[in-house]
């Protein structure tokens, strides 16, 4: 049975929480042993990325400390290190955050790489900007625009369900691109899938949410964010709960896409992402990337750790299992940074310049009674809201997808949405990882924690590691025996193990589940209590996918654009002539311009917009 499959790869018992610092070392030093900051440094300088025309331009105060080694603090090194400036990161844990691979215990043979695992699954929507413009910035042999080239198309998006056939849908108007016009098959599930949902959801219902679409497109800057940032995504939409079918697809959707709860997040968030989506299928605001990629290897073999070498190559210098203590102050700034380095040793790091690069839940914890005295305002981070949405990995025995892109299981209770990856991977899995038995990895995210499920019928906070690999598995695999299917399928002889996100941690005397790596949600609202990168405090600066943000949405593109706003809030407070970082405003569908200046006018006036009927 499932139990039996799964056993051996528990992380509350085989996952010392030290083993991912030293695995993480270990990978970055192996690298850099082999050559590979040479190599970036190499292809750094023959494709003209070495420097920005006024790289060179730091002033005297140039020294800068980073706190936090993830996709923020990384990115905030980068930009800084590229202008001159003297960057050391100080990261607790590993690089890259919740963005890296972990390597899993099982042992691998044949000299592969252990199998990664992950907090979730990537997934870089064509909009955004921020990080594919890092990503070219970053050297990786054989490609022309570096680690960017290591992004490729997730054609499709499939609905698995257990009451009809999987509904296959394109990520872009574009037939040729999509690929369905070869697989007939995905077309007859398709048809088949949507002969069982049309009924079920009125056409009113569907001419509703569209009418309320409308009623955001049309909307002026203004009201978007007072008026829809303070109502929540459920509210604006009008879930009644008069139609269970129409709040589920709603539901699905927002946990699938935005991973954020249609209860909770606010109307403006969830709407610029709807528009940003539609834009993206479209083919505008994306510089011609497609709407849907994901990364042809793990994240940190085709993009963290290329990353750590040509920042090392540059000049930024790394301390890992450094972990923040407190933060001192003296005349009106930080006068340093109490670190606790790997050995256990305490020493104070002083700069001219700090980062704080950490998650809100965590960056408050070193806002103390001084540093609230000088910038009273950091006080309301501790009213953002976070949740859980974690990773656990499937490894199987078949290289056979069941989708050609991302899958919303769309009736399950726990949102589970997934993707198999060895599809996209340049060096497949059975090939380069593990011990050869293992040929795809099925890596899902788990986006409701509070629901009883299907077969344990507990909640996921309080399932062991153990029965929620069994429940996740169940629910995955209702959607395959149940109903007739003309594709791939997968069941119980294709697990061969499981693998789930440690930063999940399991207290059996307590019998419920903490978790070390929550996800910040933009509640209603929530963009009043969001700080900016520059704070009241002359010297010490933000980072984060909280912060304030044009993508709006805790995200890597978040998280990269927190990074770019404290190096250029850094840039302007040393005086420094460099080249600010660059920033991307949110696009808006340019044939609503005419309506959005009319809703302008009328919310000056007081008016609801034209369409809020």
């Amino acid at each position: 049975m499932l139990h039996d499959l799964i056993g051996g790869l528990k992380p509350d018992e085989d996952c010392d929480p030290m083993t991912e610092s030293d695995v993480s070392r270990r990978s970055f030093v192996k690298g850099a042993a082999a050559g590979s900051i040479a190599l970036a440094a190499a292809s750094a300088t023959s494709a003209g990325l070495v420097g920005l025309t006024t790289a060179d331009a730091a002033p005297a105060k140039n020294k800068v400390a980073i706190l936090g080694g993830g996709i923020a603090g990384l990115t905030a090194a980068h930009e800084l290190v590229e202008r001159g400036f003297d960057v050391t990161i100080y990261e607790r844990r590993a690089w890259g955050g919740k963005a890296r691979s972990i390597e899993t215990p099982i042992p691998p043979t044949g000299g592969r790489k252990p199998l990664p695992g992950e907090h979730g699954f990537r997934f870089f929507p064509g909009f955004y900007q921020a990080i594919p413009d890092t990503m070219k910035r970053i050297p990786f042999p054989g490609n022309a625009n570096g680690v960017a080239d290591n992004l490729v198309a997730a054609l499709t998006a499939t609905a698995e369900q257990t009451t009809g056939a999987p509904i296959t849908l394109p990520f872009a108007i574009n037939n040729d691109a999509i690929g369905l016009a070869a697989n007939p098959l995905k077309v007859i599930n398709t048809l088949l899938g949507g002969m069982t949902w049309i009924p079920k959801i009125p056409v009113p219902d569907m001419l509703k949410l569209a009418q309320r679409l409308l009623v955001f497109f049309t909307s002026c800057d203004a009201r978007r964010l007072d008026q829809w940032e303070h109502t929540s995504f459920k509210d604006f939409v009008k879930m009644d709960g008069k139609n269970a079918n129409y709040e589920l697809i709603i539901s699905t959707v927002t946990r699938t896409l935005v991973a954020a709860k249609e209860d909770k997040a606010s109307a403006r968030t969830i709407c610029n992402m709807g528009e940003a989506f539609l834009l993206n299928i479209i083919n505008r605001g994306n510089s011609g990337r497609f709407p849907d990629q994901v990364l042809n290897g793990p994240t940190s073999d085709v993009w963290i750790t290329p990353w750590l070498n040509y920042l090392q190559g540059k000049g930024v210098k790394f301390q890992l299992g450094a972990e923040l203590q407190s933060l001192s102050v003296a005349n009106g700034q930080i006068s340093g940074a109490v670190i606790k380095d790997a050995s256990g040793a305490t020493g104070t790091v002083q700069a001219d310049w700090y980062v704080h690069a950490l998650a809100p839940e965590q960056a408050v914890k070193y806002f103390n009674n001084d540093i609230l005295n000088l910038d009273p305002n950091l006080a309301k981070v501790q009213k953002i809201f976070v949740d859980w949405m974690t990773g656990i990995q499937f490894f199987l025995n078949t290289d056979k997808p069941i989708a050609a892109g991302h899958i919303g299981f769309i009736q399950s209770p726990w949102r589970l949405t997934g993707i198999e990856q060895n599809q996209f991977w340049k060096n497949k899995v059975a090939t380069t990882y593990g011990d050869g038995n293992v040929k795809d990895i099925l890596s899902v995210d788990i986006s409701d924690w509070d629901t009883p499920g299907v077969l344990v019928k507990k909640t996921a906070k309080k399932c062991s590691p153990d029965e929620i690999a069994k429940e996740v598995w169940h629910q995955i695999t209702m959607t395959q025996g149940n109903v007739p299917t003309l594709g791939n399928t997968i069941g119980d002889k294709n697990l061969v193990a499981w693998y789930l996100d440690p930063a999940i941690r399991w207290d059996a005397s307590a019998g419920v589940n903490t978790n070390d790596d929550p996800l910040m949600i933009n509640t209603a609202g929530s963009w009043d209590n969001r700080p900016v990168a520059k704070t009241a405090i002359p010297n010490f600066f933000l980072a984060g996918d909280y912060l304030r943000n044009n993508i709006d949405l805790a995200t890597m593109e978040g998280a990269n654009e927190g990074g770019r706003n404290a190096a250029n809030a850094i840039l302007d407070a040393s005086g420094s002539d460099a080249t600010k970082a660059t920033l991307w405003p949110h696009q808006t569908i340019k044939e609503f311009d005419g309506a959005r200046a009319l809703d302008a006018v009328r919310y000056k006036a007081g008016m609801r917009n034209i369409l809020d009927v």
